[in-house]
């Protein structure tokens, strides 16, 4: 691992991600067979995604204006609560959908402020040589999650109602005494940060002095940072688009190979081909993302949906599982080259509020794909809604090909980043122990990364040359430290862009 803090979260939340897998099926289905309401049960799944929808902007503001690593051990500690207090209703039978729906938004919420403050910590405690690592990393956890945990909750539910969530509480805790081992020394918020997180002045200062006066103006901060940057909104755009196709696509699959509904064994096809295309892709993203510029990735990426979605709605088993697996097969780059262009570019005091931005605009249309889906499907058949669905990817071919501006803008996103440097010792908060967490031993940032973008050029939204700018360093000059099992497990779960 990359060093003895990094190792401390990524077992400790690898334990805890599994878990949280293994309740997302149990507890709906322990509601199910509580009430013998199947509305109900849809029901918990339903407020779990409304409650982290909500809670994305206020929890990217919380990670940044508190002490990450102690808003870290109160989600652990709130999340074990609360999943041992469903083991007891369903241990006593008192489990009730009120019970269930509230359980699981409260879970959502603790989940939510713990995603941006442990990517603080871990930017803190992962030099910038090895960020591309960390990341790529994560994913691997992320997405054995996925593939290992629904099975193992399904399984434990049938061994015995609570052991799921008496599994799910001790993974909470674990993680809890994991995490207070691990290095970290808090830095307040930048007092020369302005209210659109850039600036500098007597108005930023007045403006940062009371981080929470104006909570509107807060929250809208990272939308500022991204939007100034307009190779960065190219890339979210089509990671928004992509993100509704990738709905689309396997629906549209297959409905046209089971022949609407008479072979759904077929149908599983489709679901097995995507699950290759996902790893394939995920074996092959370190050497994409080490040798193709990001314009390449998004035009490739482009050309792929435009062919491979006609393909996938033929009706031929063959031919629309291949082209399922082509399509998928470049989400896990464009979903790194997301999540590594926020680690190695967003300042530090920005990061969860930039973090919670970007998700949100890249999850703002993928609810619309099914549904738009099956109303071409029933009133154009499958061949043309796959034609209609696709045709707007060649907009990202005629935007890249006719501005030289904003193809250099995308051509920049994640291949620079301002180093983290050291602050003065009055700065010095919580710095963990052990063996790298001796005090001054863990980098960490100054109020100077609220500069480090301080002004944008009007070509497009790239940050114009500052001090910090000499000390920047191309990612492409970082090492690939990306093994055969790395990015194996890259491709679990057939991981969309922004996962």
């Amino acid at each position: 691992m990359i060093n003895r803090s990094f190792t401390l979260i990524w077992v400790s939340q690898a334990l805890s991600d599994v878990a949280s897998e293994m309740t997302s099926l149990a507890l709906p289905l322990a509601v199910l067979a509580a009430t013998r309401s199947a509305v109900d049960a849809a029901l918990v799944a339903t407020v779990v995604g409304i409650a982290q929808l909500l809670a994305k902007l206020p929890s990217g503001l919380i990670a940044d204006t508190y002490n990450r690593k102690a808003l870290m051990l109160l989600c652990d500690a709130g999340r074990a609560a609360v999943a041992l207090l469903l083991a007891c209703a369903l241990a006593t039978g008192n489990l009730t959908t009120i019970v269930a729906v509230a359980s699981a938004a409260t879970i959502a919420l603790f989940s939510s402020v713990f995603g941006p403050a442990e990517s603080g910590v871990l930017r803190q405690a992962v030099p910038l040589e090895r960020r591309r690592e960390a990341i790529t990393r994560n994913i691997v956890r992320s997405n054995i999650a996925i593939a290992v945990g629904p099975p193992l909750g399904g399984l434990l539910l049938a061994v015995g109602a609570p052991m799921a969530f008496v599994a799910d509480g001790c993974s909470y805790l674990l993680s809890l005494v994991l995490v207070t081992r691990v290095a970290y020394r808090h830095i307040p918020r930048p007092r020369a940060a302005s209210r659109t997180g850039t600036g500098t002045g007597k108005g930023a200062g007045a403006a940062a002095a009371s981080p929470l006066r104006s909570t509107a103006t807060e929250l809208t901060l990272g939308f500022g940072w991204v939007f100034r940057r307009s190779g960065l909104v190219v890339l979210v755009v089509f990671a928004a688009y992509v993100n509704l196709l990738g709905r689309s696509i396997e629906l549209l699959a297959a409905f046209g190979v089971s022949h609407d509904g008479a072979h759904p064994v077929s149908a599983g096809l489709v679901l097995t081909a995507a699950g290759v295309g996902g790893i394939a892709g995920g074996l092959c993203a370190g050497w994409i993302l080490k040798r193709l510029k990001p314009t390449t990735i998004v035009a490739a990426a482009s050309v792929a949906w435009l062919l491979m979605m006609p393909c996938a709605s033929t009706g031929d088993e063959l031919t629309s599982a291949v082209a399922v697996g082509l399509v998928v097969f470049s989400l896990p780059s464009v979903g790194s080259l997301v999540g590594l262009t926020i680690s190695v570019e967003a300042p530090t005091h920005l990061q969860g509020r930039v973090g919670g931005a970007v998700t949100l605009l890249a999850i703002s249309i993928a609810w619309a794909g099914p549904g738009l889906t099956g109303f071409l499907i029933a009133g154009q058949g499958p061949l043309t809604a796959s034609v209609v669905l696709a045709a707007p990817m060649v907009v990202p071919l005629i935007v890249l090909a006719a501005s030289p501006r904003l193809r250099a803008a995308v051509r920049k996103i994640g291949t620079v980043a301002a180093p983290d440097p050291e602050p003065s010792s009055a700065d010095a908060g919580d710095t963990g122990d052990g063996a790298d967490g001796a005090p001054g031993a863990a980098p960490v940032e100054e109020d100077v990364m609220a500069h480090a973008y301080a002004s944008a050029d009007d070509a497009g939204g790239t940050p114009s040359p500052s001090p910090a700018a000499a000390a920047r360093t191309r990612l492409d000059e970082l090492p690939d430290a990306l093994g055969p099992f790395t990015m194996l497990a890259l491709g679990l779960g057939r991981a969309r862009p922004l996962p």
